[in-house]
């Protein structure tokens, strides 16, 4: 590898700084638990989908640590992205060219930053070869899949990393980057829903993705979240992870899922739909889990395992990836508000048998359920819901999009609720 090569990712070796145009001043809640780790042992990894802001994040911890008087040749930066090439070559060069030293020679700190690590063939093997060798260097590693990143790096890093997920953006988030004061927001809610309603109606569209927040051209914003977004995942990253020909099932898929999302996965009639056989259908919503655009939601029985084998619910990963195919058909409004409380809560179940509510919330042994509606109606669901789960029910909370009250349920604005601490 020649230094030029490396030269562009790292401008602080000659300029001693990071370039401001690279590092936003609004810092991600993320940002907070990962600079207190970043003096330990510990390699970090920082995982989520594209375009939510993972590069950003590291450009700002290399931007602290310069400012804290970290020599700036003893921090490497690369983007295996933007620059395919083999991970044991980018060190040596950067032994051999920058410090001038091998690590073995080097007792000072050294901070290796790696983006988009999942485009190395066994990239884990070769972090733990240099992780158990030489203590004072650091990994701080980013990366764009899921389920086989977090699963490679538990198998072979096992108590030598940290891995943190950084989420598209929330509605707090939104506000403040878009010059709000969410702390006078909070003191009294009531007097800002008029104000509210077309944010949320932004941030439901494209506000979670940092480089959107301001934009007002909703075209500009769907190209953005079709070609950066769903193109490169789509197109490159699940192809080259699996070796997949059929794109055009994935890209399919996605469109059928994300123009109902929340809708109960039937592989028998997506695959009848399709045209591709019902095993095929079920592996490529994995993909799509894998790829951080879709996330399932199991109906609710007790325990993981009987839930696991129980219909499921396909949520996208933000509801913003619903715009890159057009504007959603009517009537969907309810379903991305789901969306976004799924989003916001984590949740990972729902309930139907008899009667059905779209989240149920596990905490030791205690259950929430929670119904998303437009508007204000009556909570017969979550009534039922109290009732079959006598005794395990916390609180019952009906999320809308516009204030209300209903006897027996905490009802709270869409908007609020996203904005809950």
């Amino acid at each position: 590898m020649q230094l030029e090569e490396l030269s562009r990712f790292n401008s602080w070796w000659t300029a001693g700084r990071v370039r401001a145009s690279l590092v936003e001043k609004y810092r991600r809640k993320l940002y907070h638990d990962l600079s207190k780790n970043l003096k330990r042992r510990q390699a970090l990894l920082i995982w989520g989908m594209r375009r939510v802001g993972k590069t950003v994040l590291a450009l700002q911890l290399i931007d602290d640590l310069l400012k804290t008087g970290v020599d700036p040749r003893f921090i490497l930066y690369f983007s295996f992205d933007e620059a395919p090439s083999d991970m044991r070559d980018v060190l040596e060069t950067y032994q051999r060219q920058v410090l001038n030293a091998t690590f073995e020679a080097t007792e000072d700190k050294v901070y290796v930053f790696f983006d988009e690590i999942e485009k190395v063939r066994d990239w884990e093997s070769t972090i733990k070869v240099y992780y158990d060798l030489y203590p004072h260097v650091k990994f701080v590693l980013t990366g764009s899949a899921s389920v086989s990143l977090r699963k490679r790096s538990r198998e072979s890093l096992a108590g030598r990393i940290a891995a943190f997920l950084l989420e598209p953006l929330s509605f707090e988030e939104f506000l403040e980057l878009s010059g709000k004061d969410v702390g006078e927001i909070r003191k009294n809610p009531a007097l800002w829903d008029r104000d509210m309603a077309p944010l949320l109606n932004r941030y439901m569209k494209y506000g979670s993705f940092p480089e959107l927040v301001g934009e007002e051209d909703e075209e500009y914003a769907r190209n953005y979240i079709l070609n950066n977004v769903v193109g490169r995942v789509v197109y490159r990253d699940i192809p080259e992870e699996f070796g997949l020909r059929d794109v055009e099932l994935l890209r399919s898929l996605l469109y059928v899922l994300a123009r109902n999302p929340g809708a109960v996965v039937n592989y028998r009639e997506l695959s009848k739909n399709l045209g591709r056989d019902q095993r095929t259908v079920s592996n490529y919503v994995e993909y799509l889990e894998y790829g951080l655009l879709v996330r399932l939601v199991y109906n609710y029985r007790g325990s993981p395992l009987a839930s696991a084998r129980k219909m499921k619910k396909a949520y996208l990963g933000t509801p913003n990836i619903a715009l890159a195919f057009g504007p959603p058909p009517s009537g969907v409004t309810s379903k991305l508000l789901e969306n976004l409380v799924m989003m916001k809560t984590g949740a990972r179940f729902f309930y139907r048998n008899a009667f059905e509510v779209d989240f149920v919330l596990v905490n030791d042994g205690t259950l929430t359920g929670i119904e998303v509606k437009e508007s204000e109606s009556d909570i017969r669901q979550l009534k039922l819901f109290s009732k079959h789960f006598l005794g395990k029910v916390a609180k019952t909370i009906l999320v809308t999009a516009e204030r209300g009250t209903a006897e027996g349920a905490e009802v709270v604005p869409a908007w609020e609720f996203l904005l809950a601490s």
